[in-house]
């Protein structure tokens, strides 16, 4: 890959998450992250091992995903381009991941050691505004999500991923959104047909 490819893929990055760093900060996380390619329905974390490493998503998207006692597969979230993945709450506490994260497309993160990351953001008060910027949008992410099962009905759920996500619900697989809505596959099936009908 050419140092201006690499670039492009930084600034792109930092752009959809409304971070301005300049050369010099930009080449410390250029240090410590790496370009990674993953295949379909590889995994970037397993449930149960621990969280050690952070990515940012260059190109495809990703679920959040875990396996109940009852063997359920439960997804939590979806990730697409400029998002962060890693277990925050996991790498905190030192425990095993509860989840796993899965890529739903062949994709290419940059990626980085956590304890690599947290090094160069030490002491360097740019570098930890991005890294604030990143956590909070995670968490702000999985508040909203655990929110809407207040607050809406699965109709309502479905129509605000639909329009907060342009464009996903084509590119993964209606169970994978049916969990995540809480819903079965057959009742967002009707959804999606009442939908129609009503336009």
């Amino acid at each position: 890959m050419s140092n201006n490819t690499y670039d492009n893929l930084w600034w792109n990055i930092l752009k959809s998450n409304s971070i301005s760093l300049d050369e010099k900060n930009l080449s410390l996380l250029k240090d410590v992250f790496s370009t990674r390619l993953l295949k379909k329905n590889s995994l970037f974390l397993k449930q149960g091992d621990n969280s050690i490493k952070v990515a940012f998503i260059v190109k495809g998207v990703f679920r959040s995903y875990y396996i109940d006692r009852l063997g359920n597969d439960i997804t939590k979230h979806f990730h697409t381009e400029g998002e962060t993945l890693f277990s925050y709450a996991a790498y905190l506490s030192q425990k095993e991941s509860m989840y796993s994260i899965q890529a739903l497309e062949d994709s290419e993160i940059l990626v980085a050691k956590i304890s690599d990351f947290e090094k160069i953001v030490e002491g360097n008060y740019n570098l930890l505004l991005c890294y604030k910027k990143m956590i909070d949008r995670v968490l702000v992410k999985k508040e909203e999500h655990a929110s809407s099962f207040k607050l809406l009905s699965s109709i309502e759920r479905y129509k605000q991923f639909v329009s907060e996500k342009l464009g996903l619900e084509n590119r993964i697989k209606q169970c994978y959104l049916a969990s995540y809505l809480g819903i079965t596959p057959v009742s967002l099936s009707r959804i999606r047909r009442k939908l129609n009908i009503n336009k």
